[in-house]
Formats: structure tokens, C-alpha cells, sequence
């Protein structure tokens, strides 16, 4: 069963916007997943282990990564540059803090 877009699409926006509340469940899980890793690198709480296996997972362009970016909405490309950048910076990054935030929101 497909997504249609009617009139009342215009009220709340178009069902596939990336990022926002309208966007299907299955792409604000896949966020969820990009975020948790995001969560692991800069958490200081997470073992060394895991915080690694977060760090390769998000800055190498592998076939699973390149899978969850397509299905959260995201542009690996981007994302990799991003998380390198913010790695030698050592600052969290906020906008995949959105996706979580609505994906535990959903009364589903």
C-alpha cells in the first residue's frame, strides 16, 4: 500500500519530509540507529569497544552504513564528512538528536 498525496498532505506536509514528524516510521527508526551510534562515539560512558565499532561504522563507507543512511533519509556522503569533522573536534552533533526525539515521541 502506497503513500498518496492529497489535499489534506498540504496541512500537514508532505509524508516523506525527511527528518519531520510526517516522515514514516521506518526512516525515523533508521535515524534512531544513526543517532544511537552518534550517542556511542561521543558518550562517555560507552566502552572503548563499542565507542570504536561506532567510529568505524560512521565513518566508513560500507554497504550497511551506506543501507541505513538510505533508509534514515540521509546522505552517507554528508554524514561521513560530518562525523570526521566533528571527531577532530571532539563536538556532538545536534540535528541527528531530532530524529530520536521524534521517533521515541511516536504513539504508534
Amino acid at each position: 500500500m502506497g503513500r498518496s498525496i492529497n489535499s489534506f498532505s498540504s496541512w500537514v506536509g508532505n509524508a516523506h519530509t525527511i527528518g519531520g514528524r510526517n516522515s514514516p516510521p521506518e526512516e525515523r527508526l533508521f535515524g534512531a540507529v544513526l543517532s544511537q551510534a552518534v550517542h556511542d562515539v561521543f558518550s562517555g560512558h560507552v566502552d572503548k569497544l563499542d565507542k570504536q565499532q561506532a567510529k568505524d561504522f560512521l565513518t566508513q563507507n560500507t554497504w550497511h552504513f551506506k543501507m541505513i543512511c538510505e533508509l534514515a533519509g540521509r546522505d552517507p556522503n554528508y554524514v561521513i564528512r560530518k562525523m570526521k569533522k566533528r571527531m577532530q573536534e571532539d563536538i556532538p552533533i545536534p540535528f541527528f538528536s531530532k530524529a530520536r526525539k521524534y521517533y521515541r515521541q511516536a504513539n504508534i
